[in-house]
């Protein structure tokens, strides 16, 4: 299973939308972002079964499976293109920066079922009391 920073960057990828990254990007973070984009669409669009899984993701953006095959050709391709590789690293340097400042964005990933008496509560930044 990919990390959630990695899942955040494939749904960036399968967007084209630097947003899926976090709120309150610099402008380094969208220059690197375009330039990862750019470099893995000209090499997926050479590899059909890479190009495929990226397209199954642009269609079903919720698909696990999509996810996990997108991220194992984007990690194939960063280890087989160093250009690839150099760019999805400083970009997951940035992302991991961004979350950990706390200006980014927060993944809650949930496996299981959620439905019937089971709950689920997420929250952040509480300011003042909560009662459940």
């Amino acid at each position: 299973m990919a990390d959630p920073v990695t899942t955040a960057i494939v749904a960036a990828l399968a967007t084209a939308s630097a947003t899926k990254l976090g709120d309150g990007l610099g402008e380094g973070v969208v220059t690197t972002f375009k330039s990862l984009y750019r470099a893995v669409t000209k090499r997926f669009r050479s590899e059909p079964e890479a190009q495929e899984a990226l397209d199954e993701l642009r269609l079903e953006q919720d698909d696990a499976g999509a996810v996990e095959a997108v991220s194992a050709h984007l990690e194939r391709a960063a280890r087989e293109d160093p250009e690839i590789g150099r760019l999805l690293a400083e970009l997951r340097s940035e992302v991991r920066e961004i979350n950990q400042a706390g200006e980014g964005s927060v993944v809650n990933q949930i496996h299981g079922d959620v439905s019937g008496s089971a709950r689920v509560i997420q929250g952040r930044d509480f300011h003042g009391g909560i009662h459940l």
